[in-house]
Protein backbone atom coordinates (compact mmCIF):
# COMPACT_ATOMS: atom_id res chain seq x y z
CA UNK A 1 0.00 0.00 0.00
CA UNK A 2 2.89 2.48 -1.39
CA UNK A 3 -0.16 5.29 -1.93
CA UNK A 4 -0.57 5.44 1.65
CA UNK A 5 2.86 5.65 2.86
CA UNK A 6 3.41 9.03 1.97
CA UNK A 7 1.69 10.35 5.16
CA UNK A 8 2.84 7.70 7.96
CA UNK A 9 0.46 9.21 10.56
CA UNK A 10 -2.52 8.91 8.17
CA UNK A 11 -1.40 5.01 7.29
CA UNK A 12 -3.65 3.46 9.22
CA UNK A 13 -6.33 5.60 8.82
CA UNK A 14 -6.61 5.48 4.91
CA UNK A 15 -6.25 1.08 5.06
CA UNK A 16 -8.96 1.23 7.50
CA UNK A 17 -11.28 3.42 4.72
CA UNK A 18 -9.95 1.35 2.29
CA UNK A 19 -10.68 -1.86 3.82
CA UNK A 20 -13.97 -0.98 5.33
CA UNK A 21 -12.41 -1.92 8.57
CA UNK A 22 -11.53 -5.53 7.93
CA UNK A 23 -7.79 -4.85 7.87
CA UNK A 24 -7.86 -4.22 11.90
CA UNK A 25 -9.93 -7.17 12.86
CA UNK A 26 -7.94 -9.48 10.46
CA UNK A 27 -4.96 -8.11 12.37
CA UNK A 28 -6.27 -8.95 15.60
CA UNK A 29 -7.49 -12.45 14.81
CA UNK A 30 -3.82 -12.76 13.19
CA UNK A 31 -2.10 -11.81 16.84
CA UNK A 32 -5.20 -13.67 19.09
CA UNK A 33 -5.11 -16.69 17.03
CA UNK A 34 -1.36 -17.38 15.53
CA UNK A 35 1.15 -15.91 18.11
CA UNK A 36 1.50 -17.13 21.16
CA UNK A 37 3.48 -16.07 24.26
CA UNK A 38 6.98 -16.47 23.75
CA UNK A 39 6.95 -16.52 20.19
CA UNK A 40 9.37 -14.72 18.25
CA UNK A 41 7.87 -12.65 15.79
CA UNK A 42 8.96 -11.16 12.48
CA UNK A 43 6.77 -9.06 10.76
CA UNK A 44 7.49 -8.00 7.25
CA UNK A 45 6.46 -4.95 6.01
CA UNK A 46 5.85 -3.58 9.34
CA UNK A 47 4.67 -0.49 8.32
CA UNK A 48 3.38 1.94 11.56
CA UNK A 49 4.17 -1.10 13.44
CA UNK A 50 -0.15 -1.71 13.94
CA UNK A 51 0.39 -5.61 13.47
CA UNK A 52 3.87 -5.78 15.15
CA UNK A 53 2.25 -4.04 18.30
CA UNK A 54 -0.61 -6.21 19.24
CA UNK A 55 1.62 -9.43 18.59
CA UNK A 56 3.75 -8.10 21.70
CA UNK A 57 0.97 -7.64 23.45
CA UNK A 58 0.33 -11.12 23.47
CA UNK A 59 3.64 -11.53 24.63
CA UNK A 60 5.93 -12.27 21.83
CA UNK A 61 8.94 -10.92 21.26
CA UNK A 62 8.53 -9.23 17.59
CA UNK A 63 11.16 -7.89 15.20
CA UNK A 64 9.56 -5.62 12.50
CA UNK A 65 11.05 -4.76 9.40
CA UNK A 66 10.47 -1.82 6.43
CA UNK A 67 12.21 -0.39 4.06
CA UNK A 68 10.57 3.26 4.67
CA UNK A 69 12.31 5.16 7.50
CA UNK A 70 9.07 7.93 8.16
CA UNK A 71 7.10 4.51 8.72
CA UNK A 72 9.31 3.23 11.28
CA UNK A 73 9.75 6.34 12.78
CA UNK A 74 5.75 6.41 13.78
CA UNK A 75 6.12 2.70 14.62
CA UNK A 76 8.77 3.55 17.00
CA UNK A 77 7.03 6.71 18.53
CA UNK A 78 3.97 3.99 19.07
CA UNK A 79 5.71 1.35 20.86
CA UNK A 80 6.66 3.99 23.09
CA UNK A 81 3.34 5.51 23.17
CA UNK A 82 1.75 2.39 24.41
CA UNK A 83 4.75 1.05 26.17
CA UNK A 84 5.46 -1.98 24.48
CA UNK A 85 9.43 -0.51 23.25
CA UNK A 86 11.18 -3.11 25.31
CA UNK A 87 9.24 -5.81 23.78
CA UNK A 88 9.35 -4.41 20.09
CA UNK A 89 12.45 -3.93 17.87
CA UNK A 90 12.05 -2.06 14.42
CA UNK A 91 14.45 -1.83 11.71
CA UNK A 92 15.04 -0.31 8.34
CA UNK A 93 15.40 -3.54 5.87
CA UNK A 94 14.17 -4.60 2.27
CA UNK A 95 12.50 -7.38 2.71
CA UNK A 96 14.53 -9.46 0.04
CA UNK A 97 17.47 -8.62 2.55
CA UNK A 98 16.07 -11.12 5.44
CA UNK A 99 18.51 -13.52 4.79
CA UNK A 100 21.28 -11.72 4.89
CA UNK A 101 20.52 -9.90 8.36
CA UNK A 102 19.24 -12.75 10.29
CA UNK A 103 20.42 -16.30 10.98
CA UNK A 104 18.43 -19.58 9.48
CA UNK A 105 15.53 -20.88 12.25
CA UNK A 106 15.44 -17.10 13.96
CA UNK A 107 12.25 -17.10 13.94
CA UNK A 108 8.77 -19.19 14.86
CA UNK A 109 6.12 -16.68 13.11
CA UNK A 110 6.92 -14.26 10.35
CA UNK A 111 3.86 -12.18 8.96
CA UNK A 112 3.70 -11.03 5.86
CA UNK A 113 0.78 -8.13 5.38
CA UNK A 114 0.46 -6.74 1.82
CA UNK A 115 4.45 -7.17 0.80
CA UNK A 116 3.80 -9.77 -1.53
CA UNK A 117 0.91 -7.92 -3.75
CA UNK A 118 4.03 -5.16 -4.24
CA UNK A 119 6.34 -7.84 -5.14
CA UNK A 120 6.69 -9.18 -8.92
CA UNK A 121 6.66 -13.10 -9.04
CA UNK A 122 10.40 -13.64 -8.95
CA UNK A 123 10.88 -11.55 -5.96
CA UNK A 124 7.80 -13.73 -4.24
CA UNK A 125 9.39 -16.70 -4.60
CA UNK A 126 12.63 -15.08 -3.47
CA UNK A 127 11.14 -13.47 -0.58
CA UNK A 128 8.93 -16.79 0.56
CA UNK A 129 12.46 -18.89 0.00
CA UNK A 130 13.79 -16.69 2.92
CA UNK A 131 11.06 -16.91 5.00
CA UNK A 132 11.01 -20.77 4.89
CA UNK A 133 15.19 -20.42 6.04
CA UNK A 134 14.35 -18.30 8.87
CA UNK A 135 11.48 -20.12 10.36
CA UNK A 136 11.89 -22.36 12.77
CA UNK A 137 11.07 -26.53 12.81
CA UNK A 138 7.13 -26.24 12.91
CA UNK A 139 6.80 -22.68 12.61
CA UNK A 140 4.30 -20.34 11.04
CA UNK A 141 4.31 -17.82 8.15
CA UNK A 142 0.97 -15.66 8.18
CA UNK A 143 -0.06 -13.62 5.08
CA UNK A 144 -2.67 -10.84 4.64
CA UNK A 145 -3.23 -9.91 1.39
CA UNK A 146 -5.36 -9.02 -1.50
CA UNK A 147 -5.98 -12.55 -3.47
CA UNK A 148 -7.75 -12.71 -6.89
CA UNK A 149 -10.75 -15.19 -5.95
CA UNK A 150 -10.80 -18.38 -8.04
CA UNK A 151 -14.81 -18.99 -8.65
CA UNK A 152 -16.07 -17.17 -11.91
CA UNK A 153 -18.66 -15.19 -9.91
CA UNK A 154 -16.47 -14.39 -6.87
CA UNK A 155 -14.38 -13.28 -9.21
CA UNK A 156 -16.70 -10.74 -11.37
CA UNK A 157 -17.66 -9.33 -8.37
CA UNK A 158 -14.24 -9.09 -7.17
CA UNK A 159 -13.15 -7.12 -10.35
CA UNK A 160 -15.84 -5.28 -10.39
CA UNK A 161 -15.73 -3.26 -6.99
CA UNK A 162 -11.52 -3.31 -7.47
CA UNK A 163 -11.88 -1.15 -10.57
CA UNK A 164 -13.47 1.52 -8.24
CA UNK A 165 -10.82 1.81 -5.81
CA UNK A 166 -8.48 1.31 -8.44
CA UNK A 167 -9.57 4.37 -10.16
CA UNK A 168 -9.33 6.34 -7.08
CA UNK A 169 -6.16 5.40 -5.95
CA UNK A 170 -4.93 6.06 -9.50
CA UNK A 171 -6.36 9.23 -9.88
CA UNK A 172 -5.21 10.66 -6.61
CA UNK A 173 -1.64 9.06 -6.46
CA UNK A 174 -0.98 7.59 -10.19
CA UNK A 175 -0.20 3.81 -7.95
CA UNK A 176 -1.56 1.21 -7.45
CA UNK A 177 -1.10 -2.27 -6.15
CA UNK A 178 -0.92 -6.05 -7.83
CA UNK A 179 -3.16 -8.68 -6.39
CA UNK A 180 -2.60 -12.37 -5.67
CA UNK A 181 -3.38 -15.44 -7.74
CA UNK A 182 -3.53 -19.19 -6.70
CA UNK A 183 -0.84 -17.76 -3.27
CA UNK A 184 -1.59 -21.65 -2.58
CA UNK A 185 0.65 -23.53 -5.19
CA UNK A 186 3.16 -20.09 -4.78
CA UNK A 187 3.48 -21.60 -0.97
CA UNK A 188 3.72 -25.17 -1.66
CA UNK A 189 6.66 -24.02 -4.22
CA UNK A 190 8.64 -22.50 -1.42
CA UNK A 191 7.98 -25.78 1.09
CA UNK A 192 4.93 -24.53 3.30
CA UNK A 193 1.93 -26.69 3.96
CA UNK A 194 -1.24 -24.31 3.69
CA UNK A 195 -4.73 -24.55 5.11
CA UNK A 196 -7.68 -23.39 2.80
CA UNK A 197 -8.14 -19.43 2.22
CA UNK A 198 -10.08 -17.40 4.13
CA UNK A 199 -11.98 -14.12 2.37
CA UNK A 200 -12.84 -11.41 3.95
CA UNK A 201 -14.35 -9.59 1.22
CA UNK A 202 -13.58 -7.18 -1.51
CA UNK A 203 -10.22 -10.37 -1.89
CA UNK A 204 -8.53 -9.75 1.18
CA UNK A 205 -7.62 -13.11 2.85
CA UNK A 206 -5.59 -14.36 5.43
CA UNK A 207 -3.51 -17.50 4.63
CA UNK A 208 -1.47 -20.04 7.19
CA UNK A 209 1.66 -21.62 6.26
CA UNK A 210 3.27 -23.94 7.90
CA UNK A 211 6.89 -25.48 7.34
CA UNK A 212 7.41 -28.76 5.14
CA UNK A 213 10.09 -30.19 4.25
CA UNK A 214 11.89 -28.27 1.17
CA UNK A 215 12.14 -29.93 -2.00
CA UNK A 216 16.02 -29.59 -3.94
CA UNK A 217 15.28 -26.69 -6.15
CA UNK A 218 17.71 -25.96 -9.66
CA UNK A 219 19.22 -22.88 -9.70
CA UNK A 220 17.67 -19.74 -11.14
CA UNK A 221 18.36 -19.14 -14.65
CA UNK A 222 17.84 -16.31 -17.58
CA UNK A 223 14.67 -18.61 -18.52
CA UNK A 224 13.40 -18.00 -15.33
CA UNK A 225 13.35 -14.34 -15.78
CA UNK A 226 10.01 -12.86 -17.44
CA UNK A 227 10.51 -11.95 -21.07
CA UNK A 228 9.53 -8.76 -22.48
CA UNK A 229 9.40 -8.82 -26.69
CA UNK A 230 8.69 -5.96 -28.98
CA UNK A 231 5.40 -6.91 -31.18
CA UNK A 232 3.75 -4.26 -33.20
CA UNK A 233 -0.41 -4.90 -33.13
CA UNK A 234 -3.03 -3.25 -32.86
CA UNK A 235 -3.06 -3.35 -29.23
CA UNK A 236 0.00 -2.04 -28.87
CA UNK A 237 -0.37 0.98 -31.29
CA UNK A 238 -3.59 2.17 -28.88
CA UNK A 239 -1.19 1.24 -25.78
CA UNK A 240 0.82 3.45 -27.54
CA UNK A 241 -1.67 6.10 -28.07
CA UNK A 242 -3.30 5.63 -24.63
CA UNK A 243 0.67 6.24 -23.05
CA UNK A 244 0.78 9.44 -24.85
CA UNK A 245 -2.75 10.97 -23.30
CA UNK A 246 -1.98 10.24 -19.75
CA UNK A 247 1.82 10.63 -19.90
CA UNK A 248 1.27 13.63 -17.81
CA UNK A 249 -2.42 12.76 -16.47
CA UNK A 250 -2.94 9.91 -13.88
CA UNK A 251 -3.57 7.07 -13.90
CA UNK A 252 -0.15 6.58 -16.00
CA UNK A 253 0.26 2.97 -17.36
CA UNK A 254 2.79 1.23 -16.34
CA UNK A 255 4.88 -2.08 -15.75
CA UNK A 256 5.48 -4.05 -12.70
CA UNK A 257 8.82 -2.77 -10.98
CA UNK A 258 11.45 -6.03 -11.53
CA UNK A 259 13.63 -7.82 -13.28
CA UNK A 260 13.15 -8.55 -16.89
CA UNK A 261 15.21 -10.14 -19.91
CA UNK A 262 15.00 -9.49 -23.34
CA UNK A 263 16.03 -11.87 -25.95
CA UNK A 264 17.97 -14.83 -24.58
CA UNK A 265 21.35 -12.77 -22.27
CA UNK A 266 24.07 -14.85 -21.13
CA UNK A 267 25.93 -14.15 -17.83
CA UNK A 268 28.27 -10.93 -19.92
CA UNK A 269 24.94 -9.16 -20.84
CA UNK A 270 24.28 -6.15 -20.08
CA UNK A 271 21.92 -4.77 -17.40
CA UNK A 272 19.57 -1.68 -18.44
CA UNK A 273 18.24 0.23 -15.77
CA UNK A 274 14.74 2.03 -16.27
CA UNK A 275 11.55 3.62 -14.87
CA UNK A 276 8.08 2.32 -15.11
CA UNK A 277 6.45 4.17 -17.47
CA UNK A 278 5.06 1.57 -20.15
CA UNK A 279 6.34 3.66 -23.07
CA UNK A 280 9.70 3.69 -21.76
CA UNK A 281 9.98 0.39 -21.38
CA UNK A 282 8.53 -0.69 -24.78
CA UNK A 283 10.62 1.71 -26.27
CA UNK A 284 13.94 0.30 -24.93
CA UNK A 285 12.35 -2.91 -25.61
CA UNK A 286 11.84 -2.00 -29.39
CA UNK A 287 15.51 -0.56 -29.67
CA UNK A 288 17.12 -4.08 -28.02
CA UNK A 289 15.18 -5.89 -30.40
CA UNK A 290 17.96 -7.45 -32.32
CA UNK A 291 20.27 -7.96 -28.98
CA UNK A 292 20.05 -9.64 -25.84
CA UNK A 293 20.12 -7.98 -22.16
CA UNK A 294 18.41 -7.80 -18.78
CA UNK A 295 16.15 -4.67 -17.93
CA UNK A 296 15.70 -4.06 -14.52
CA UNK A 297 12.58 -2.04 -14.26
CA UNK A 298 12.52 0.26 -10.86
CA UNK A 299 9.76 1.93 -10.03
CA UNK A 300 8.88 5.71 -11.10
CA UNK A 301 5.17 5.90 -9.94
CA UNK A 302 4.71 5.48 -13.76
CA UNK A 303 6.35 8.66 -14.74
CA UNK A 304 9.40 9.11 -17.41
CA UNK A 305 12.38 8.84 -16.20
CA UNK A 306 13.72 12.50 -16.76
CA UNK A 307 10.52 14.27 -15.34
CA UNK A 308 10.52 11.17 -12.71
CA UNK A 309 14.34 12.09 -11.52
CA UNK A 310 13.27 15.49 -11.84
CA UNK A 311 10.04 15.17 -9.34
CA UNK A 312 11.73 13.06 -7.23
CA UNK A 313 9.78 9.84 -7.80
CA UNK A 314 13.05 7.91 -9.42
CA UNK A 315 16.13 8.42 -7.32
CA UNK A 316 18.99 6.34 -6.31
CA UNK A 317 16.97 4.30 -3.39
CA UNK A 318 14.42 3.53 -6.10
CA UNK A 319 17.35 1.71 -7.82
CA UNK A 320 18.89 0.50 -4.91
CA UNK A 321 16.00 -1.05 -4.24
CA UNK A 322 15.27 -2.82 -7.54
CA UNK A 323 18.91 -3.91 -7.68
CA UNK A 324 18.36 -5.76 -4.50
CA UNK A 325 15.70 -7.19 -4.92
CA UNK A 326 16.25 -8.68 -8.48
CA UNK A 327 19.23 -11.47 -7.68
CA UNK A 328 20.71 -10.55 -10.17
CA UNK A 329 24.13 -11.44 -8.72
CA UNK A 330 23.52 -14.93 -9.80
CA UNK A 331 22.36 -13.83 -13.76
CA UNK A 332 25.33 -12.18 -14.98
CA UNK A 333 29.32 -12.29 -13.64
CA UNK A 334 29.81 -8.28 -13.96
CA UNK A 335 28.57 -5.53 -11.74
CA UNK A 336 27.77 -2.78 -14.19
CA UNK A 337 24.57 -0.91 -14.27
CA UNK A 338 23.27 0.90 -17.13
CA UNK A 339 21.45 3.75 -16.49
CA UNK A 340 19.72 6.74 -18.87
CA UNK A 341 21.64 10.05 -19.24
CA UNK A 342 18.42 11.61 -18.31
CA UNK A 343 17.71 11.17 -14.97
CA UNK A 344 21.52 11.98 -13.60
CA UNK A 345 20.17 15.07 -12.48
CA UNK A 346 18.18 13.34 -9.95
CA UNK A 347 19.93 9.75 -9.56
CA UNK A 348 22.95 9.63 -7.28
CA UNK A 349 25.26 6.95 -8.86
CA UNK A 350 28.03 7.39 -6.26
CA UNK A 351 25.04 6.29 -3.41
CA UNK A 352 24.17 3.26 -5.54
CA UNK A 353 27.24 1.92 -6.16
CA UNK A 354 28.07 2.62 -2.26
CA UNK A 355 24.89 0.71 -1.61
CA UNK A 356 24.92 -2.16 -3.80
CA UNK A 357 28.54 -2.81 -4.99
CA UNK A 358 27.39 -2.30 -8.74
CA UNK A 359 29.29 0.40 -10.83
CA UNK A 360 26.74 2.75 -12.50
CA UNK A 361 27.14 4.26 -16.16
CA UNK A 362 25.64 6.97 -18.08
CA UNK A 363 23.79 5.38 -21.22
CA UNK A 364 22.87 7.65 -24.22
CA UNK A 365 20.24 10.16 -23.75
CA UNK A 366 18.10 8.23 -26.69
CA UNK A 367 16.87 4.68 -26.38
CA UNK A 368 17.36 4.08 -29.78
CA UNK A 369 21.47 4.57 -29.44
CA UNK A 370 21.19 1.75 -27.02
CA UNK A 371 22.27 -0.97 -29.66
CA UNK A 372 25.16 1.27 -31.11
CA UNK A 373 26.41 1.85 -27.59
CA UNK A 374 26.36 -1.21 -26.19
CA UNK A 375 28.28 -2.36 -29.97
CA UNK A 376 31.26 0.24 -29.05
CA UNK A 377 31.80 -1.24 -25.37
CA UNK A 378 29.24 0.99 -23.86
CA UNK A 379 30.96 4.62 -24.77
CA UNK A 380 28.88 7.26 -26.25
CA UNK A 381 29.57 9.85 -28.83
CA UNK A 382 29.01 13.08 -28.94
CA UNK A 383 25.24 12.56 -30.80
CA UNK A 384 24.63 9.85 -28.13
CA UNK A 385 25.54 12.64 -24.71
CA UNK A 386 23.62 15.28 -26.71
CA UNK A 387 19.46 15.95 -25.62
CA UNK A 388 17.74 16.60 -28.83
CA UNK A 389 13.95 18.23 -28.65
CA UNK A 390 13.36 17.17 -32.88
CA UNK A 391 10.07 17.91 -34.98
CA UNK A 392 7.90 15.10 -33.93
CA UNK A 393 9.18 14.90 -30.21
CA UNK A 394 8.09 18.59 -29.90
CA UNK A 395 4.33 17.80 -32.13
CA UNK A 396 3.99 14.91 -29.57
CA UNK A 397 4.49 16.84 -26.63
CA UNK A 398 2.41 19.66 -28.07
CA UNK A 399 -0.72 17.08 -28.31
CA UNK A 400 -0.08 15.90 -25.23
CA UNK A 401 -0.09 19.00 -23.07
CA UNK A 402 -3.24 20.28 -24.95
CA UNK A 403 -5.23 17.29 -24.35
CA UNK A 404 -4.22 17.93 -20.32
CA UNK A 405 -5.33 21.36 -20.25
CA UNK A 406 -8.31 21.63 -22.77
CA UNK A 407 -10.68 19.68 -20.63
CA UNK A 408 -10.01 22.77 -17.56
CA UNK A 409 -9.68 25.27 -20.00
CA UNK A 410 -13.97 24.09 -20.85
CA UNK A 411 -14.90 24.30 -17.82
CA UNK A 412 -13.64 27.46 -16.87
CA UNK A 413 -14.68 28.88 -20.43
CA UNK A 414 -18.61 27.27 -19.66
CA UNK A 415 -18.74 29.22 -16.49
CA UNK A 416 -17.26 32.32 -17.55
CA UNK A 417 -18.32 32.68 -21.44
CA UNK A 418 -19.80 29.46 -22.19
CA UNK A 419 -20.31 30.77 -26.22
CA UNK A 420 -16.04 31.07 -26.47
CA UNK A 421 -15.82 27.45 -24.93
CA UNK A 422 -15.40 25.70 -28.37
CA UNK A 423 -13.32 28.84 -30.14
CA UNK A 424 -10.53 28.63 -26.56
CA UNK A 425 -10.07 24.67 -26.83
CA UNK A 426 -9.66 25.79 -30.71
CA UNK A 427 -7.31 28.25 -30.49
CA UNK A 428 -5.38 26.35 -27.49
CA UNK A 429 -4.82 23.30 -29.91
CA UNK A 430 -3.41 25.72 -32.58
CA UNK A 431 -1.23 27.47 -29.92
CA UNK A 432 0.38 24.34 -28.39
CA UNK A 433 0.87 23.57 -32.10
CA UNK A 434 2.21 26.60 -33.20
CA UNK A 435 4.97 26.61 -30.19
CA UNK A 436 5.65 23.02 -31.23
CA UNK A 437 6.63 23.65 -34.72
CA UNK A 438 8.35 27.43 -34.14
CA UNK A 439 9.97 26.56 -30.72
CA UNK A 440 13.18 26.30 -31.56
CA UNK A 441 13.15 29.78 -33.64
CA UNK A 442 10.58 31.62 -30.95
CA UNK A 443 12.60 34.26 -29.34
CA UNK A 444 14.65 34.41 -26.20
CA UNK A 445 15.70 31.29 -24.39
CA UNK A 446 12.68 31.47 -21.30
CA UNK A 447 9.39 29.40 -22.08
CA UNK A 448 7.76 32.89 -21.07
CA UNK A 449 10.29 35.07 -23.20
CA UNK A 450 8.60 32.66 -26.28
CA UNK A 451 5.36 33.32 -25.25
CA UNK A 452 5.64 37.47 -25.09
CA UNK A 453 6.60 36.65 -28.84
CA UNK A 454 3.82 33.74 -29.50
CA UNK A 455 1.24 36.89 -27.74
CA UNK A 456 2.73 39.40 -30.38
CA UNK A 457 2.43 37.08 -33.25
CA UNK A 458 -1.31 36.09 -32.32
CA UNK A 459 -2.41 39.33 -32.08
CA UNK A 460 -0.63 40.28 -35.12
CA UNK A 461 -2.38 37.89 -36.82
CA UNK A 462 -5.72 38.38 -35.05
CA UNK A 463 -5.97 42.09 -35.93
CA UNK A 464 -5.10 41.42 -39.60
CA UNK A 465 -7.64 38.95 -40.43
CA UNK A 466 -9.98 41.28 -39.07
CA UNK A 467 -9.02 44.10 -41.16
CA UNK A 468 -8.75 41.79 -44.70
CA UNK A 469 -11.36 39.50 -44.01
CA UNK A 470 -13.56 39.13 -40.62
CA UNK A 471 -14.71 42.70 -40.15
CA UNK A 472 -14.76 41.68 -35.76
CA UNK A 473 -16.17 44.80 -33.85
CA UNK A 474 -13.08 46.89 -31.86
CA UNK A 475 -14.55 45.49 -28.91
CA UNK A 476 -14.75 42.13 -29.86
CA UNK A 477 -11.05 42.20 -31.68
CA UNK A 478 -9.93 43.38 -28.36
CA UNK A 479 -11.63 40.40 -26.10
CA UNK A 480 -10.01 37.91 -28.90
CA UNK A 481 -6.29 39.51 -28.25
CA UNK A 482 -6.71 39.25 -24.83
CA UNK A 483 -7.52 36.23 -24.37
CA UNK A 484 -5.24 34.60 -27.05
CA UNK A 485 -2.63 36.62 -25.68
CA UNK A 486 -3.21 34.86 -21.99
CA UNK A 487 -3.30 31.50 -23.82
CA UNK A 488 -0.05 31.96 -25.47
CA UNK A 489 1.71 33.42 -22.69
CA UNK A 490 0.55 30.00 -20.66
CA UNK A 491 1.43 27.88 -23.70
CA UNK A 492 5.16 29.06 -23.87
CA UNK A 493 5.62 29.00 -19.94
CA UNK A 494 4.20 25.69 -20.09
CA UNK A 495 6.35 24.04 -22.96
CA UNK A 496 9.22 24.97 -21.75
CA UNK A 497 9.05 22.21 -19.28
CA UNK A 498 8.86 19.54 -22.02
CA UNK A 499 12.36 20.89 -23.21
CA UNK A 500 14.70 18.57 -21.50
CA UNK A 501 17.44 21.24 -22.90
CA UNK A 502 16.37 23.91 -20.85
CA UNK A 503 17.14 24.18 -17.16
CA UNK A 504 13.82 24.70 -14.41
CA UNK A 505 10.74 24.22 -16.29
CA UNK A 506 7.11 25.06 -16.10
CA UNK A 507 7.54 25.49 -12.43
CA UNK A 508 10.14 28.16 -12.78
CA UNK A 509 8.24 29.81 -15.70
CA UNK A 510 4.89 29.88 -13.98
CA UNK A 511 5.73 32.96 -11.15
CA UNK A 512 6.98 35.03 -14.45
CA UNK A 513 4.02 34.46 -16.35
CA UNK A 514 1.78 35.35 -13.55
CA UNK A 515 2.29 39.03 -13.44
CA UNK A 516 1.70 39.29 -17.45
CA UNK A 517 -1.61 37.10 -17.06
CA UNK A 518 -2.53 39.58 -14.38
CA UNK A 519 -1.86 42.71 -16.18
CA UNK A 520 -3.74 41.57 -19.14
CA UNK A 521 -6.62 41.15 -16.65
CA UNK A 522 -6.39 44.27 -15.89
CA UNK A 523 -6.21 45.61 -19.32
CA UNK A 524 -9.65 43.59 -20.22
CA UNK A 525 -11.35 45.41 -16.92
CA UNK A 526 -9.96 48.61 -17.45
CA UNK A 527 -10.05 49.16 -21.25
CA UNK A 528 -13.42 49.07 -22.43
CA UNK A 529 -14.38 51.43 -19.61
CA UNK A 530 -11.66 53.81 -20.73
CA UNK A 531 -12.90 52.91 -23.98
CA UNK A 532 -16.52 53.72 -23.58
CA UNK A 533 -17.71 50.21 -24.90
Amino acid sequence: MKVLELRPRDYDRGLRWLTAGRMERLRLRLAEEWVESGDRVLDVGCGTGAQALLCARQGARVTGVDSSSAMLEEAHVRAIVQGLSDKVDFLRLDALELAEHFQPGSFDVIVLSLVLSELDERSQKRLLAACQTLISNGGRLVILEEVVPEGRLARLGYTVQRWFWVAVSAFLTGSTTYPMRRPQRLLADAGFRTLPLVFYGDGLCMLLGQKAPLQPRAEESASDVPELRHRTTPRSLLRDLACLVTRIWPPYLKVRPGLYRIGRPGRSAPVLVTGNFDLTVRRVVKAMRSMSGYLLVADSRGINVWCAAGGGHFTAQSVITAVKRSGLEALVAHRRLILPQLCATGVDGRKIEDATGWRVMWGPVRATDLPAYLARGNRKTESMRGVAFPLLDRLEMSLVMWWFMAPLLAVIMFIVWANATVPAVVSLLALFLVTGVLWPWLPGHQGTTKGLALAAGSVVLTATLSLLALHLPSEQLFNWCIGLSALALFVGADFQGADARRRGGEVEQFPKMVPMELALGAAYLVVPRLMGW
